[in-house]
């Protein structure tokens, strides 16, 4: 019986093998788990015919929104481990829909194969024009003295910038949120006047940014950026300050054999290193992370830590 478990083992690795030697056989889709339009979406399609040169099939970007992500995740995790059906989402999504979803239709580490981490995007708190607060310090001061007086709008309830809030809360800072259906709209509204903050990435606020509707004011992220070299990190402010970084991800479904994940790693790595893309990237406010697998499972177990202790403070149940 041992013997003939042996075979079947050796058979297997072998028909894996071969398979990835002949990858990929057919077109391989790219499901973006949320609506046209956004991030995710815009990032995917700039890289999509890059990478079907690299790789030597047509690359098709397939849209399947619907909550939080878990529609197309699942879909994902459904699907053949084959490398011709994979994902590209924010990682910190898939990290933090167990914390806020109760009927979660995928575990995030157990249900995929991490291929590559891609980009990062800069997070940030910001001030509306009018306001007279404007530096993090400011803030910190005028929300311990008034406390619940200041409100900050995000792209919705249990996202990763209201957990960015909800630690300043923990941290003594106490401002109200206003959730919004996306971060268009929760940009938008800070921009009106509608909220006295907001908190989001500087890719979608980089338009009233640069207008001077609304002032960055401190960085979300654990150290300064180089694109806001002036403006200081909150952890500078508030010591102990750390929230996990926002990136962006390629996965498969488990069990996505090693060969081939290794292939699309390299090929992926060369469609975002390529000057071109590099260049529009860099347009968007974010920045090029390519590296190994096996540093997306860091950044989610790290996420899955931070996130947790969060959540449990802030008394956050899964809806």
């Amino acid at each position: 019986m041992k013997l003939v478990k042996t075979f079947a083992c050796a058979a297997l690795i072998a028909t894996f093998s071969a398979f990835a030697q002949t990858y990929p056989g057919k077109p391989v889709r790219i499901v973006i788990p949320y609506p046209p339009g956004g991030t995710t979406d815009i990032v995917a399609r700039l890289a999509q015919n890059r990478l079907s040169a690299l790789l030597g099939q047509p690359v098709v970007v397939d849209n399947q929104g619907g909550a939080t992500g878990a529609i197309g995740a699942g879909f994902v995790a459904r699907s053949a481990p084959d490398g011709h059906t994979i994902m590209y989402t924010p990682g910190t999504d898939m990290v933090l829909r167990p914390f806020i979803m109760k009927a979660n239709p995928v575990d995030p580490i157990k249900d995929f194969t991490p291929i590559i981490a891609t980009i990062s995007s800069v997070d940030i708190i910001a001030a509306t024009a009018a306001s007279p607060i404007n530096s993090a310090k400011e803030l910190v001061e005028y929300a311990k003295r008034n406390p619940g007086k200041l409100t900050y709008s995000t792209p919705g309830v249990s996202s990763h910038f209201h957990l960015a809030g909800e630690l300043l809360k923990i941290h003594g800072v106490d401002i109200v949120h206003v959730p919004f259906k996306g971060g268009g709209p929760a940009v938008a509204a800070a921009a009106a006047g509608q909220t006295s903050l907001s908190l989001g990435n500087l890719t979608t606020m980089h338009a009233v940014v640069r207008d001077r509707r609304l002032k960055v004011i401190a960085l979300i992220d654990s150290k300064r950026n180089p694109k806001l070299p002036g403006v200081p990190a909150m952890n500078e402010i508030l010591p102990g300050y750390e929230m996990p970084g926002s990136w962006f991800a390629f996965y498969g479904p488990a069990r996505l054999p090693g060969a081939i994940v290794a292939r699309l790693n390299g090929d992926i790595t060369q469609a975002f290193k390529s000057p071109e893309l590099r260049a529009k990237v860099e347009e968007l406010n974010m920045a090029i992370i390519t590296g190994k697998p096996e540093e997306v499972t860091a950044f989610m177990r790290k996420g899955i830590e931070t996130y947790g202790k969060i959540v449990k403070a802030a008394g956050i149940r899964p809806e």
